[in-house]
């Protein structure tokens, strides 16, 4: 009786329930389409080999456990050759690990398997391999250690525990299913786990990119509404100063048809010019306005998130005149003043936190708001900024309760500060759904978002968490910045910032400058444990973008190589030694980190020096060409012929014989043989 159906037995299954009996042939694993894999209570057949989705709950109750070997790919169709072949191949994985393989433990956890099973599938498709392939062509081994990037503690136990079943399958029979024939992948596998638990300290999911579509998103609706409110915020203080001074100002119909001399909510408005904004989020008495006036709050902390990688209790740690601006080396940065520490009675641990200077557009509003606190509740104090919170709560608990006996002063509350309390992240959290339907349908998640996150982070099972369902908004949390802004801010050119692109790159090198040598402001300026985990973060980053951009411009590209560093890339190609110098991303980043390796975009194509360079520049348009560093491929004779008609126009433009009409007669030359000479290795350009 075989492994599956003597452990269906033992657990009291009645034989003729049972499914069938299956014994292996020669070593070869050849299943009949018509092989039955699990029976209903009533002896009728539920699943044969050839179903797509295997159903074996009445063996499984607990675990409700039904196989599926389709939805791995959204829109997967028959006709889809490379598909139907990695489907197959899964079958034969899923089965030999139930009718195969020794031992029962597989039985309990075929699920957990078939979810890992799942995602190589579609790592191997979107790589246009079988899993075979996958699993054996080095080429494409390389892609499996790219995808263990970002994984969890737990995940990387999970892919780890799927692999070695299939090695320890693969190693009795060696040609009976997909699976890798060396230990070496599950060995990185199992450092990568080990690393990942003593950095993190903890086995739960890895913070959650925010998917780019929704981050723009985010900004631009987020500009948008502070934008608005702080071009009126100047009126709605005037509006709370006069609800202080005068008692009959801005009522409410029942109150007004009371009062003499008085001023209607409505006519209030329009007097004041609130009247666009007011319809523009359906305030129509003052429980509408303050909700709207907290809700800008949370939208104003939101922002400083975006855009500096501060945690929640950094945030709330921030002063009403938190924003600065610090001279350092001729350029002037944008900083905000926070604290790691915030104790009264002196040894607070001040530090800067780089930001640019879209910020004010959430201090700004910040600060207007707690103007308007401070109005209604006589017992806040803003006479010192440094001592005032930049986001205070709308009252006090001493406030509301200020008839209270109890309480014999007023001015007693517990806070960060000594002006007035601070608003917490709970109660930012209460607001967190209002925030969103505010902030538009945009932030509801598509499937291109799920796609983009399977991208990068293929091994999560992102289709089944609960808060990453489509049509749903996606569940911001102010942790998911951090990383974003790390990931984003490493890629800056790769997103659709817009103008927003050059701010980020100014901003995360300024960053990189600062909490390396936080010095470069003032020496009793401290950068924190935050920031310097933040950077590392950053640079880490910076390297897996600067991996991807030479897997795409040389392992994976198919024009041929030019250039210094280009001929010899080409060379190691040819000799199908390229990924022996560069086996997988891990490798590669080590030697990009050490130095001795680099990838980045040029003028016409990319550059491997790990250095500075000076060279490239509009004034040295052509000193790319003889450098050692250079990488060319088909591309950059477009690019080249570009810069020629560029260069020919300013060329007739100056005097024939001069000394610069020749330096451009000499680049025209330079760069039309370059040109010719990429066209003539490659034949298609």
């Amino acid at each position: 009786m075989s492994s599956f159906n003597s452990y269906l037995y033992s657990l009291g299954i009645a034989e003729q329930f049972l499914p069938d009996e299956y014994n292996l042939q020669n070593n070869q694993l050849t299943v009949p389409s018509t092989f039955v894999l699990s029976r209903m209570k009533s002896g009728e057949i539920l699943s044969v080999y050839s179903d797509n989705i295997w159903d074996l709950s009445p063996y499984l109750p607990k675990c409700d456990c039904r196989l599926n070997f389709d939805s791995w790919l959204e829109n997967a169709r028959e006709d889809d050759f490379l598909f139907c072949q990695i489907r197959a191949e899964m079958k034969k994985i899923s089965f030999a690990l139930l009718y195969i393989k020794s031992g029962k433990s597989i039985i309990k956890s075929i699920e957990q398997r078939h979810t890992v099973l799942r995602q190589f599938a579609a790592i191997a498709y979107k790589n246009g391999c079988t899993l075979q392939q996958l699993f054996s062509d080095v080429a494409y081994m390389s892609k499996v250690n790219d995808a263990y990037v970002g994984v969890s503690y737990q995940k990387a136990i999970h892919i780890k525990a799927f692999l070695t079943d299939c090695f320890a399958l693969q190693q009795q029979y060696p040609l009976l299913i997909p699976a890798f024939s060396t230990y070496k992948p599950i060995e990185h596998l199992a450092r990568l786990a080990a690393q990942i638990r003593l950095r993190s300290g903890k086995v739960g999911p890895q913070t959650k990119l925010i998917p780019s579509r929704i981050y723009i998103a985010l900004i631009n609706a987020l500009a948008d509404l502070l934008n608005e409110f702080n071009q009126n915020a100047p009126a709605l203080l005037k509006w709370f100063q006069r609800i202080q001074q005068d008692v009959n100002f801005a009522l409410m119909p029942v109150e007004f048809r009371r009062a003499k001399r008085a001023i209607s909510f409505n006519d209030a408005r329009d007097l004041l010019g609130l009247t666009q904004i007011f319809e523009n989020h359906q305030i129509q008495k003052h429980a509408n306005l303050t909700r709207y006036m907290t809700l800008i709050q949370g939208m104003a902390k939101l922002w400083i998130h975006l855009f500096t990688g501060m945690r929640d209790n950094e945030v709330n740690q921030l002063s009403y005149d938190c924003y600065q601006t610090v001279k350092s080396n001729e350029h002037l940065v944008h900083v905000l003043m926070g604290y790691t520490s915030k104790l009264h009675g002196g040894g607070n641990k001040s530090t800067y936190w780089i930001t640019f200077a879209d910020i004010q557009v959430g201090v700004n509003a910040a600060q207007s708001i707690g103007e308007v606190y401070a109005l209604l509740n006589p017992h806040y104090d803003m006479s010192n900024p440094a001592e005032y919170p930049l986001f205070p709560t709308l009252y006090s608990q001493k406030h509301r309760n200020k008839n209270n006996r109890n309480i014999e002063h007023e001015t007693d509350f517990i806070s960060n500060f000594e002006g007035a309390p601070t608003r917490t992240e709970t109660n930012f959290n209460d607001y967190r759904q209002h925030l969103l339907a505010k902030l538009g349908d945009e932030l509801r998640i598509t499937k291109s978002d799920i796609a983009e996150l399977e991208a990068f982070d293929g091994f999560r099972n992102w289709r089944e968490e609960k808060d990453c369902q489509v049509g749903e908004y996606w569940n911001i949390c102010t942790h998911q910045f951090r990383r974003s802004l790390a990931v984003y801010g490493a890629r800056s050119g790769m997103i659709g910032l817009g103008a927003l692109s050059v701010q980020f790159k100014h901003l995360t090198e300024s960053m990189t400058l600062y909490y390396r040598n936080n010095a470069v402001f003032a020496p009793n300026i401290l950068a924190s444990e935050s920031q310097k985990e933040f950077i590392q973060e950053l640079e880490y980053q910076r390297l897996v973008h600067s991996y991807a951009q030479f897997e795409d411009g040389v392992i994976n590209i198919a024009s041929r190589l030019l250039g210094g560093a280009g001929t010899y890339l080409q060379l190691q190609k040819d000799r199908e030694q390229l990924l022996t110098v560069f086996p997988n991303r891990d490798e590669t980043i080590k030697r990009m980190k050490k130095g001795e390796i680099a990838y980045k975009p040029s003028l016409f194509g990319a550059c491997t020096n790990p250095d500075s360079c000076e060279k490239i520049s509009f004034t040295a348009i052509t000193s790319c060409l003889s450098c050692a560093h250079a990488v060319f491929d088909a591309e950059s004779a477009e690019k080249m012929q570009k810069a020629v008609q560029r260069l020919q126009r300013q060329r007739d433009m100056q005097v024939q014989n001069s000394l610069l009409y020749g330096q451009m007669d000499s680049d025209i030359l330079a760069l039309n043989k370059m040109i010719q000479k990429i066209k003539t290795i490659n034949i298609e350009v």
